[in-house]
């Protein structure tokens, strides 16, 4: 691809929702802007909360160079701006349902933030808008394009560990704070277990292969929430900091402990724990027939460990030898300065942009070209629907099937928020 693309290879595109995540993308813009590569041109903001929009609009100027225009709400954009080709919906997850749709019928290709939608229901409402036009729909899932994503599942894929056998996936933290933004904490809103483990399912259905059922146990341990000394993830919220309360009354699980049945055979111990006071900690790792992996972190440059039976452990540089194939796409060797790194130094800030340009590119070249997105509808479904599965697990006592979450026959846990949204 040309590094020098003229401005009618570039996708006229609107970033709509302009809270805290529409400027980490304003960020991952601008990583894509700064590496040539570009394929997507901002060229409007939109948001209920006009202020929200105008002080996006400005932050692109200084960042981009240009100012988008600004508007309040989808239908007069589309009127204003009939060469606006797509829209990346960063709006709050209970709005999905009905955001997506519209900017679907307004002709519109979608960059839809994940969650795809807060239930299977608005997630199944989204997918039949996408079959009734021929449009793009890309869900932005970024764990799996992080360079130790990538080289993970690739020391995976050639059976270095053997065929897997079980996957262990653990973390504990945040006491009795508020994770970020209060409303990750309330139910109808769709809580911290989905919102943070769609993430984490995405990466496992990537590393292991489809999940075929999953048994859980939920819990609220922390009903009250308080307010954290400064805002967190390096400030991109910060414009909101203010706005938090002293404390709140959570509504939703903050304990999830499952077990996952992996098609594959495999078995999986997936736990989820933000009432962890104390020690906090983050563990995940792969068990096989000749060995385990640890896979490599994102967002932080940590590569995979490797270590196989009656051997030292492997890492960095000495993987290489085990993963010939192992390259990165052009764009993602730019961003991270290597075709085949095994690990880097970025900070998390610079990390994240850089994983969101590579969404942004990728969305892009689909429209472009008509090529599939990574991360389309169905998939960015399954990866909800696996943290559905627990959470309707925990509510019926009993193993559930992630096709029965799918086919809405089993809904018992998200009743109460399809009816607050009205799905």
């Amino acid at each position: 691809m040309s590094p020098n693309r003229s401005e009618y290879d570039a996708v006229p595109l609107a970033i709509v929702g302009c809270g805290g995540m529409g400027r980490r993308h304003l960020f991952g813009l601008k990583e894509l802007y700064d590496s040539g590569r570009s394929n997507v041109r901002l060229v409007a903001a939109c948001d209920l909360r006009r202020e929200n929009a105008e002080h996006l609009a400005q932050e692109a100027k200084e960042l981009l160079g240009d100012k988008p225009l600004v508007f309040q709400d989808m239908g007069e954009m589309a009127s204003a701006l009939p060469d606006l080709q797509a829209v990346d919906v960063v709006t709050d997850a209970g709005s999905h349902h009905v955001v997506v749709p519209m900017a679907l019928e307004l002709g519109f290709h979608v960059l839809c933030e994940k969650p795809l939608a807060l239930t299977m229901r608005g997630c199944n409402r989204v997918i039949e808008a996408e079959r009734r036009h021929d449009k793009v729909l890309s869900v932005a899932e970024n764990y799996r394009r992080d360079p130790m994503s990538r080289l993970t599942k690739e020391l995976v894929r050639v059976g270095v560990i053997g065929t897997p056998f079980v996957l262990f996936e653990i973390s504990a933290g945040s006491g009795d704070t508020i994770v970020i933004l209060p409303w990750r904490h309330y139910k109808d809103r769709g809580g911290i277990l989905t919102d943070a483990g769609v993430h984490t399912a995405d990466l496992m259905l990537y590393y292991m292969g489809d999940v075929r059922q999953v048994y859980a146990r939920t819990q609220l341990w922390e009903a009250t929430r308080y307010k954290p000394t400064k805002s967190t993830v390096s400030d991109f919220y910060a414009p909101w900091y203010d706005e938090m309360p002293a404390s709140i009354e959570a509504t939703v699980e903050d304990t999830f402990v499952s077990v996952l049945q992996f098609e594959n055979g495999a078995i999986g111990q997936w736990t989820q724990f933000y009432a962890a006071h104390g020690e906090g900690f983050g563990h995940r790792v792969i068990y096989g027939s000749e060995g385990s992996l640890r896979p490599g972190g994102t967002r932080n440059g940590q590569s995979p460990l490797l270590t196989l039976d009656g051997e030292s452990t492997i890492t960095k540089e000495a993987l290489l030898d085990f993963v010939p194939d192992y390259c990165l796409d052009e764009l993602s060797a730019i961003l991270f300065g290597d075709d085949r790194p095994t690990y880097y130094d970025f900070t998390f800030p610079e990390a994240d942009r850089k994983l969101l340009a590579l969404e942004y590119h990728e969305f892009g070249e689909c429209v472009l070209t008509g090529k599939k997105p990574e991360v389309d509808s169905l998939t960015g479904r399954r990866a909800l629907a696996v943290c559905y599965a627990g959470l309707e697990s925990g509510v019926l006592d009993r193993p559930v099937t992630v096709e029965e979450v799918e086919d809405e026959e089993v809904d018992a846990y998200q009743e109460e928020i399809n009816t607050a949204w009205g799905i």
